[in-house]
């Protein structure tokens, strides 16, 4: 279950965020005048991590995340390949009960305009 972190650690110079942990996923929300600009949705913790990107006037990014096996301490993204949109769309709904409506209908509205996105997959 995503469980929202609050008093987050703002990063000066860029957009407010909202933090939604759980030992599934995590959800970063970027807001704009209140309104969601931006998301990264990391997937697959634990096992084989992933990370879907979504920013106003860019589009998507997907990346597989390192988790720093070659003697680093921060894990890093690095471009990966197919991204799975529908079965992730279905994970993060039922992880999601707790986050707010208008949220997880954002972040599911653009995963649906994902280029790899799938209604029958």
């Amino acid at each position: 279950m995503l469980r929202e972190i609050r008093n987050v650690w703002q990063v000066p110079g860029e957009k407010p965020r909202r933090w939604f942990f759980s030992h599934e996923a995590d959800l970063l929300v970027w807001f704009d005048s209140g309104m969601p600009v931006a998301f990264q949705l990391a997937y697959g913790k634990y096992h084989d991590e992933h990370a879907i990107r979504w920013k106003t006037g860019i589009g998507f990014a997907h990346y597989k995340v390192d988790t720093g096996t070659s003697g680093r301490e921060l894990p890093l993204l690095v471009a990966d390949g197919p991204f799975p949109a529908a079965s992730i769309i279905d994970q993060f709904r039922k992880l999601a009960t707790e986050v707010p409506s208008d949220i997880v209908a954002f972040v599911c509205d653009r995963l649906r305009e994902h280029p790899e996105f799938r209604e029958d997959t």
